[in-house]
């Protein structure tokens, strides 16, 4: 009974740790966005986030077990991101409108996307239960019979 309590609470404690490191790196990349060197625009913010949202993903599905973990990073970056690109009532604006505002953007969600599409793809080999009765085989995926073929 002890072993299952102190399971629960790694697994919620991995849940918490895992959503605020990505609460953690949406900031840093946020402000990172207006990165230059040498008067270039430098991606930096979107690598960071790219990476960041992917491995995070993995991590949270290690400490907590479940697959369904990878939605708290994804909604925790999403929702510090969101909020950095709305301009406040004074017109302050952390993630611009420019190239890296928009790298970031788009590869902090390719970073969520593959994350999402590595732990719940379909596949074809799994074997599918049913509630009640034993394993049965998972969907087939169609293939052309030899006539149908040109």
């Amino acid at each position: 009974m002890r072993a299952k309590g102190v399971e629960a609470a790694i697994r919620v404690g991995g849940a918490v740790i895992v959503t605020a490191a990505a609460v953690l790196a949406a900031v840093l990349e946020s402000f990172l966005v207006p990165y230059y060197l040498g008067g270039i625009a430098v991606p930096l913010a979107g690598a960071i986030a790219f990476f960041a949202n992917w491995r995070l993903a993995a991590l949270a599905v290690y400490w907590t077990g479940g697959r369904w973990s990878v939605l708290l990073t994804a909604l925790a970056w999403f929702a510090v991101v969101l909020a950095a690109s709305t301009p406040t009532e004074a017109g302050s604006l952390v993630i611009t409108s420019g190239f890296n505002g928009y790298m970031l953007l788009l590869a902090g969600t390719a970073g969520i996307a593959l994350s999402l599409w590595q732990y719940f793809r379909p596949r074809p080999n799994a074997k599918a239960r049913t509630v009640d009765g034993p394993p049965v085989a998972a969907q087939a995926t169609p293939t052309a019979t030899k006539e149908s073929r040109p």
